[in-house]
């Protein structure tokens, strides 16, 4: 729950390390727009410091909107976290165009295997005689032997 401080008849709304990063965001473009971009950099970062929450370090957004405002408070752990999910999103991102080519490409290839199947059979046909079809039961195969 946000504290609610009052100075100079300004009333600021300081996060706490439970609130959402949104607010972080909110709270730090309500200190650039009353006390300047140098000012509302550093009272921002102390109040991370004592407040700040982790879990908004490992947002690749929350990132991204700190290193656009050119603040850095992850450690290199967090970073890391972060990097591995927005990769994370990008592979789902290709999974995507994936599963929209798969759906193509494997009734296509499924389809070359089957011609490529009935094409064999029918060569190996071609050249079959009667008792080449007698030699696939186990009777055929006895007179084979028998005749020998």
């Amino acid at each position: 729950m946000a504290i609610q401080i009052n100075i100079e008849n300004r009333i600021f709304l300081v996060p706490e390390a439970d609130d959402p990063c949104d607010f972080w965001t909110s709270y730090f473009t309500k200190l650039k727009s009353e006390l300047g971009q140098e000012n509302a950099k550093m009272i921002w970062l102390i109040t991370w410091k004592s407040n700040g929450s982790t879990s908004c370090t490992t947002s690749p957004n929350f990132n991204k909107w700190l290193h656009k405002n050119n603040l850095d408070v992850s450690n290199m752990a967090t970073r890391t976290i972060a990097d591995i999910s927005e990769i994370g999103g990008n592979i789902f991102g290709l999974g995507k165009n994936l599963t929209k080519i798969l759906s193509i490409g494997v009734p296509v290839i499924l389809a070359v295997v089957l011609v490529g199947i009935i094409v064999l059979l029918r060569n190996t046909s071609k050249n079959a005689d009667l008792s080449d079809v007698a030699m696939l039961t186990p009777a055929g195969r006895g007179l084979k032997l028998l005749g020998k």
